[in-house]
């Protein structure tokens, strides 16, 4: 009964480590492209304020607002690294008697955000 349950534990936590694989790679893919966007947003609002197609006050504010997200963006990008490390090191924990290196039924990580 007891191995009965640790399987079972097994299965939920792999599980739920599939579902944060899942959800951090879907975050790896949109902070991807907020960054790859970044350098565009900004050409872009040089352009706007050099032109004089927005007030000087705007241009300050918006600029704040891209320095900001890229901030909380780099942030984010530590702890999705932390969280993986983590992931990594349950994944090569050693499972129960009679389990291979991953118990049964479980399904590994996505190995990469593309």
């Amino acid at each position: 009964m007891l191995r009965e349950e640790l399987g079972r534990a097994n299965r939920a936590m792999a599980d739920k480590m599939s579902q944060l694989g899942e959800t951090l790679t879907q975050r790896v893919r949109d902070l991807r492209d907020q960054v790859t966007n970044a350098p565009q947003n900004l050409l872009a609002l040089e352009s706007r304020f050099m032109s004089g197609d927005m007030p000087e006050q705007e241009y300050k504010s918006t600029r704040e607002e891209y320095r900001n997200q890229l901030t909380k963006n780099l942030r984010n990008i530590d702890e999705i690294r932390s969280l993986l490390l983590i992931m990594s090191q349950l994944d090569a924990r050693p499972s129960g008697p009679g389990q291979g290196p991953q118990g049964p039924g479980m399904m590994g990580r996505p190995s990469s955000p593309d």
